[in-house]
C-alpha cells in the first residue's frame, strides 16, 4: 500500500490546541464499552480544524453514511450502530493522544472508527487497551498491533508505487520523463522509489527535483523541464504543487505533455484547474468512482457508496477520505455482525484477522487481514483514471487501462519488472 501524497507532507500545525468536544456517553446494558441493549457506539478521532483538515475531514462524512446505510437495513445483530463521539485534534500532535483517552476512559466507546490525523500518537494508548481502531493509515505507526485497522491495510510500502511510475511511462509512450518532490522524506521517498523503478526499466528521465520547496517558486523547474523536452511530469507533491508546476509549464510554453498525479483526483479539483489538468493521470486504490456510470450493474460496491454518500453526505460524495472512512465502518461492521449477538472488542478484533480477502462490500482490492498488520501481499493492484474532456467543454474523469470490467493493474513490486505484462488479479477483486 502506498499511501495518498497529500498527507506525506508535514504543513505547519496550528499552535493554538482545539477544545477537544464529544458527546456523553450512554449507560451501557454491558459490561462491555459503548455495548447498550439496542445500540454499539463508537467515536471518531480526526482532524477537522486547522490546516491539514481538507486532507482528513471527510472520513468522519464517511462512516456516517455507512453507519446509516446499515442501520436503515436493521443494524447489526439487533442494535443500530452509532457515531456518537468525535474528537477534533486540530492536527495538534499532543490532542490526537488525548482524544483517544477521552474516547476510551470517558465516553466509553466500544471502538475508534475514523481515526484520520497525520500524527498517529494515540497509537501506543489505543494499541495498549486493544481498543478496535479503524480509519487512514499515513504512517507505518500503524502496522503491527493487530487491533489497528488502516483502511487498504496497516502496512505502508512506498516500493509497491514504482511499478506504477513504470507503467504510466510505458502506456504515455514517455520520452523524457520530469520527477518533482517536496524536500521532506515521505514526498521525496515515493519519487525515489520511482526514479529507482524507471531507470531499472530504461526510461530517459529528463529533469529530477526531489527538494522542491513547500509554497515556493517552480518557474525554475518548469523552464529546465522545457530545455529537457519533458513529455510526462510525475509529480509526489499535493494537489497546490501540482496545479502550481502545471500553471507554470503551460504559462512557458509547454503544451504537449501528459501527467501523472498522486493528489488531486477529485471533480471539484478538475473543475477549477482543467485548463492545466489536460492528459493527467491518477492512480486509484479503490473501484474509481465513475466505474458503474462507466460500466452499468459492474459495481455495485461503489454503485451502493455513491447512492449512499448522495443521500447522507451530498458534499464529500467523490471524497477519497470519504472512502476512507466508509471502508473503515464497513471492516468495523463485518466483524461486529461476526462477533455474534453478545460482541466484545477482543471477538470485533479476532474476526476481522480472520478475513483473506476482504472488499469492503466490493470496493477496493483484497485485503488480507490475516497478514496486513505486518505485510503487503503482492501483487500490488490499482485502477487508473485520466482526465478529458467533452465536446460541449466539460471535464471528466474516465477510467483507463482496463480490460471490460477488469479495471486492476497488477505487478509483483519484488524482483524483476515487466511493464508490458500486468499479472492477474487477486480472487476476488471487484469487476473481475
Amino acid at each position: 500500500m502506498v499511501v495518498l501524497v497529500a498527507v506525506l507532507i508535514i504543513f505547519l500545525a496550528s499552535t493554538n490546541a482545539p477544545t477537544m468536544t464529544s458527546a456523553k456517553s450512554q449507560n451501557a446494558s454491558s459490561s462491555q464499552p459503548g455495548v447498550t441493549r439496542t445500540s454499539i457506539n463508537v467515536g471518531a478521532l480526526a482532524t477537522l480544524s486547522g490546516p491539514l483538515a481538507a486532507d482528513f475531514a471527510a472520513i468522519v462524512p464517511g462512516v456516517r453514511a455507512y453507519f446509516s446505510y446499515v442501520n436503515a437495513r436493521g443494524g447489526v445483530n439487533g442494535r443500530s450502530v452509532n457515531l456518537t463521539h468525535v474528537v477534533d485534534d486540530g492536527g495538534v500532535p499532543s490532542n490526537n493522544a488525548n482524544g483517544a483517552r477521552t474516547l476510551v476512559q470517558q465516553d466509553k466507546v466500544f471502538a475508534v472508527v475514523g481515526m484520520a490525523s497525520f500524527f498517529f500518537t494515540a497509537e501506543p494508548y489505543l494499541a495498549q487497551t486493544g481498543t478496535p481502531t479503524f480509519g487512514y493509515a499515513t504512517q507505518n505507526d500503524w502496522a503491527g498491533p493487530l487491533n489497528l485497522f488502516g483502511a487498504y491495510g496497516s502496512v505502508i510500502n512506498n516500493d509497491t508505487a514504482g511499478p506504477a511510475f513504470a507503467f504510466i511511462a510505458e502506456r504515455t509512450h514517455a520520452h523524457s520523463i520530469g520527477l518533482m518532490a517536496y524536500g521532506v522524506p515521505q514526498s521525496a521517498g515515493v519519487c525515489q522509489v520511482a526514479e529507482r523503478e524507471l531507470q531499472k526499466v530504461g526510461f530517459h528521465i529528463g529533469f529530477v527535483d526531489l527538494n522542491a520547496p513547500l509554497g515556493g517558486d517552480l518557474t525554475p523547474d518548469a523552464l529546465r523541464m522545457k530545455k529537457a523536452n519533458v513529455d510526462l511530469l510525475m509529480s509526489c507533491m499535493d494537489v497546490n504543487g501540482n496545479v502550481q508546476i502545471a500553471r507554470s509549464m503551460y504559462q512557458n510554453g509547454m503544451s504537449n505533455f501528459s501527467q501523472f498525479w498522486l493528489d488531486g483526483y477529485n471533480s471539484s479539483t478538475l473543475k477549477q484547474y482543467s485548463s492545466i489538468m489536460k492528459k493527467t493521470y491518477f492512480m486509484v486504490q479503490h473501484v474509481p468512482f465513475q466505474a458503474p456510470a462507466e460500466f452499468p450493474g459492474g459495481f455495485p460496491g461503489v454503485a451502493t457508496y455513491l447512492a449512499a454518500m448522495k443521500k447522507y453526505a451530498p458534499q464529500d460524495v467523490q471524497s477519497e477520505v470519504a472512502m476512507e472512512g466508509w471502508i473503515s465502518a464497513a471492516t468495523f461492521v463485518e466483524g461486529l455482525r461476526a462477533a455474534g449477538p453478545n460482541p466484545t472488542q477482543a471477538a470485533v478484533v479476532k474476526e476481522i484477522n480472520k478475513l483473506p480477502n476482504f472488499t469492503a462490500g466490493a470496493v477496493m482490492s483484497p485485503v488480507a487481514w490475516t497478514v496486513s498488520h505486518t505485510k503487503v501481499l503482492e501483487p500490488s493492484c490499482e485502477s487508473y483514471v485520466e482526465t478529458g474532456m467533452t465536446g460541449h467543454g466539460t471535464p471528466y474523469f474516465h477510467v483507463v487501462f482496463n480490460k471490460g470490467t477488469n479495471i486492476w493493474v497488477c505487478f509483483n513490486y519484488q524482483g524483476p519488472l515487466d511493464v508490458h505484462h500486468p499479472v492477474p488479479p487477486p480472487k476476488g477483486a471487484p469487476g473481475t
